[in-house]
């Protein structure tokens, strides 16, 4: 903020918020008919250090805010934090009463704090009048500004950090520091080489982890290997050995957004990073954080979006990675489905990740002695061995797996099965979610002999060596490796159609498809076994083709090579000299860009946002799947402009912002006019057009906040309403009945929303009554899917239209009146949307208004609220709709003729001969 920005805000301030005591500051400059007081302290007074009110002792406040860096009027930032919650000493007698229980602290460091200050400065004070509220650590066991962004609940009482943590944090288990200030983070031994982050969940003998160690083995061949793990386990060493640095392990605790904000930035700051691999949902937490501080990731989702909750968290991998491998179509369909349009991003994979052994144990474990019996070979030389590996859990179908050993039974009690289960978990005594049934159900079975359930073992190699048949009865797993490894060793492995990806798998190769088993049919996969069973003359045969199928899908090299391809095309698709050309131009409005629920952004960070959310959506039909993917500036559209110069921005890297900026700004359809709120006192007279605006009030309680924003401006149109039964209509007259302009309040059918009443009953009386500009709202609340989103967006929509900061419809009907080919207005929208389910109805009507094929990528008056030329809206009438064409309600939301007709508006206005524009109000977004 330079002088004269500095100088206009402070004043804004002091209006604002009546810092400045008129007649208090009159008596202390010792001017009783000063006509400005706040202009003169605004200019003057602060300098010479007169008072503005009783309180404020600018002259005591004003070094100790030099010292933290703070120059200019001290009144403007103290006025600034305390409107932000921050409670800030305003005179020497406050600061000197917090100060002396600083002192007394067992905590603050006076020497540890000094060290930033100049000589002679108090470290109490300095601490107390600004320190603390600008986060500085005030000793090495604490730090305000952690503490603060942890517990918002302290934040938000406005109590002292530290006199919190002392007094009651420590007793109630908080944290002073982050952990990222307790953890090692040891130099590359390779240097500044370019390094890949992996980022485990955790380090136990299981599957994700497992594969994450491999991983890291995989690629210190590429690149020098960081691996950092969010929770200890069995691996632990193992990973150390194999990474050319290992952080953490971090513990469940350390899971939180600000832990996982400091760790990526210290992370960054250590090493290079060319980018991440984050090895599971259950890595999330640190997905944003990396991306948002300049490292892609690639995430490996091996979930199934139906299990995981809160199902919110997978958006911190879906919005943010640049690239999202999915091990199985049936795991990738899971998440396509609970997040629509997430199949049209960029970056999505689906591949098996092949053939991954886990470490070798510290001590080799074989079989154990007590269950030699179910096992051994020597003992049960005519056996049919059936193994099941895995935690004893619900998702793994351990009572699936008894089932098909009882069904088996009875099918062919000729066959000696043996049906056994390796794995932890079976506690009937204390699991009394599945464990109890479990034992219940083997216990009436009557499976006698034929049936164990062993301990888990490190090396499974002597489980394998012993089966016949791997028997996979999860009812939800993706690509198991305890199924990838039976399928390497040619071991016939049965499991579940739409269960796991090991069944895509078989059900690729006609040689394997019949180990598929009908969804989680127990007899059905009894009858495969025991068909396997049957044939010990086609046995050799069937290993070797499953051993051939498991070959040709299990590659752990090519999936290495694939995931590093992938993670460089990331880094590579994000061009530095974009980013300093954004930051260059300074054409990023942050408002826009980035949601409003974002932490403060630093220096740069929003241009880089921009570029990655470019990287992870680019040209997807369906942009509104991912939040964070917005307008980068007003009047700019990204995908429309990508679009015309495709081979710069589509084939090619370049961001189509700094393409645009780089080719001087051309104009066409990606951009268009917006118009800002206009002046105080700008044209006051009347002004040559009628008007009428039609709002549809399915809501009545909401006629009063209609009403209020209309009259916020000094114009005048006529009021057409609409709404469904005869007691609301007599509450909106009742709000409108002392309004001077023409209100016409009408009772209609509840159908078709609010775009039926506005074409099949207020557009043709428009039409009739010769109005030149007519406008459309409604009492949007959105119930049925995000009440609060609802909320904000007719907030939002109303706030540009109609009025509230400012007199937004004497903007609007100004500009119509300057502009003769403005056909158009509507509210200038972060968010982009596409078609969705309605282009093919938009086509539809577009045919029968003579308009050619419908592009895929525009904009259009999001949540059909709008002001319009009427006769750039007379081809509406063509159409021909009659009320029987609007759907009754409950209505879906999206694939409907009131969807399709709000999107086919600025296709219409154009056919007509005219212009869309926008409207902005700044400091006002959604």
């Amino acid at each position: 903020m330079n002088g004269v920005e500095l100088d206009a805000r402070f004043r804004e301030l002091l209006e604002l918020s009546g810092f400045v005591d008129l007649e208090f500051y009159r008596s202390a400059v010792g001017r009783p008919h000063l006509i400005d007081p706040i202009a003169h302290y605004a200019d003057v007074g602060w300098r010479i250090g007169v008072p503005p009110n009783a309180r404020f002792d600018g002259d005591f406040i004003w070094p100790f805010y030099v010292a933290a860096g703070l120059e200019g009027p001290p009144a403007f930032h103290w006025i600034a934090l305390t409107a932000a919650g921050f409670s800030l000493p305003a005179n020497e007698v406050e600061a000197q009463a917090r100060a002396e229980h600083v002192r007394r602290s067992q905590i603050f460091d006076p020497m540890y704090y000094g060290r930033r200050l100049p000589e002679g400065v108090d470290p109490a004070l300095h601490y107390v009048v600004i320190g603390e509220v600008l986060g500085w650590p005030c000793a090495h066991g604490f730090d305000p500004e952690y503490y603060r962004e942890r517990y918002p609940d302290i934040a938000k009482a406005g109590i002292s950090p530290l006199y919190h943590y002392e007094n009651h944090g420590r007793l109630e288990g908080r944290r002073g520091i982050s952990v990222v200030d307790q953890l090692r983070f040891p130099p590359l031994p390779e240097g500044g080489a370019s390094a890949v982050l992996v980022v485990s969940h955790e380090a136990s003998r299981t599957g994700a982890p497992v594969l994450g160690w491999n991983l890291v083995r995989g690629l210190r061949g590429q690149a020098p290997v960081i691996s950092l793990l969010l929770r200890g386990g069995e691996l632990e060493e193992n990973y150390r050995e194999e990474s050319s640095v290992c952080i953490g392990p971090l513990t469940r605790d350390d899971w939180h957004p600000s832990e996982a904000r400091r760790l990526a930035r210290r992370l960054i700051s250590e090493y290079n990073i060319a980018y991440a691999v984050s090895n599971s949902i259950e890595t999330q937490i640190v997905v944003p954080e990396l991306v948002r501080n300049g490292v892609p990731v690639v995430s490996l989702v091996h979930e199934f979006a139906a299990y995981t909750r809160p199902l919110a968290k997978m958006r911190n991998v879906f919005d943010w990675a640049s690239h999202v491998v999915f091990p199985a179509e049936i795991s990738a369909k899971s998440s396509f489905n609970a997040f629509p349009g997430l199949d049209e991003r960029q970056g999505i994979h689906i591949l098996s990740q092949g053939r991954n052994d886990p470490p070798a144990a510290a001590s080799e474990s074989k079989v154990p002695a007590n269950i030699p019996a179910c096992l051994d070979r020597s003992a049960l030389k005519d056996a049919f061995i059936v193994i099941g590996v895995g935690q004893v859990q619900l998702r793994k179908g351990v009572d699936l797996f008894v089932g098909a050993a009882q069904a088996a039974r009875r099918l062919r009690p000729d066959i000696p099965f043996q049906f056994v289960w390796v794995g932890d978990g079976f506690d009937p005594e204390a699991d009394i979610a599945y464990s109890a049934y479990l034992a219940y159900q083997i216990e009436n079975s009557d499976l006698g002999d034929s049936f164990h359930i062993v301990k888990a073992v490190e090396d499974l190699e002597p489980i394998y060596a012993a089966a016949d048949a791997f028997f996979l009865s999860s009812r939800l797993d993706p690509q198991p490796n305890v199924a990838i490894d039976a399928i390497s060793r040619g071991i016939p492995t049965v499991c579940f159609r739409d269960a796991c990806g090991t069944a895509e798998i078989l059900d690729a190769d006609d040689a394997t498809r019949f180990l598929i088993a009908p969804h989680t049919d127990v007899h059905g996969a009894a009858e495969i076994l025991c068909d396997i069973a049957d044939n010990k003359a086609g046995m050799s045969k069937l290993r070797q083709d499953v051993a051939r199928v498991g070959r040709a899908a299990f590659d752990f090299d090519a999936y290495v090579a694939k995931v590093h391809q992938w993670g460089l095309d990331a880094a590579n698709a994000l061009p530095r000299a974009d980013w300093i050309a954004l930051q260059r131009e300074g054409v990023v409005d942050a408002e826009l860009a980035i949601p409003p629920e974002s932490s403060v952004l630093a220096p740069g960070e929003a241009e880089w946002r921009v570029m990655v959310q470019w990287s992870v959506m680019g040209m997807t039909k369906n942009p509104s799947s991912n939040p964070q993917f917005r307008r980068p500036c007003e009047g700019f559209n990204p995908q429309i402009y990508a679009e015309a110069h495709a081979a710069e921005c589509v084939t090619g890297s370049e961001h189509p912002l700094a393409h645009w900026l780089r080719t001087g700004r051309p104009t066409g359809r990606w951009s268009r006019k917006v118009l800002a709120p206009d002046g105080p006192g700008t044209g006051r007279g009347a002004l040559p057009q009628r008007s009428a605006l039609h709002a549809h009030l399915y809501y009545a309680d909401l006629a009063g906040d209609l009403r209020d924003r209309l009259s916020r401006n000094r114009l005048e149109c006529d009021l057409f309403i609409t709404t469904d039964t005869d007691a609301k209509a007599r509450h909106i007259r009742s709000v409108f009945n002392d309004q001077a302009r023409a209100v016409d309040v009408t009772v209609v059918d509840n159908r078709g929303r609010d775009v039926g009443p506005f074409l099949m009953e207020f557009l043709p009386k428009a039409l009739a009554g010769n109005y030149d500009v007519v406008g459309h709202v409604h009492g949007k609340r959105s119930l049925s899917t995000d009440a609060a989103m609802g909320e904000g967006w007719r907030t939002f929509l109303f706030e540009h239209l109609l009025g509230g900061r400012h007199a937004m419809l004497d903007t609007v009907m100004r500009a119509f009146s300057k502009d003769t080919h403005l056909g158009l207005v509507m509210a200038e929208e972060a968010h982009l949307v596409g078609w969705n389910e309605n282009k093919e109805i938009a086509q539809n009507l577009a045919r029968k208004l003579g308009i050619g094929d419908l592009p895929d990528y525009f904009d259009f008056p999001l949540g059909t609220m709008f002001w319009a030329r009427t006769q750039a809206l007379r081809p509406l009438m063509d159409l021909g709709l009659h009320w029987d064409d609007f759907p009754m309600e409950p209505l879906p939301d999206d694939g409907t003729l009131l969807h399709a007709v709000e999107r086919l508006l600025p296709f219409i206005v154009e056919k007509a001969g005219f212009q869309t524009a926008s409207v902005r109000v700044p400091g006002v977004t959604w």
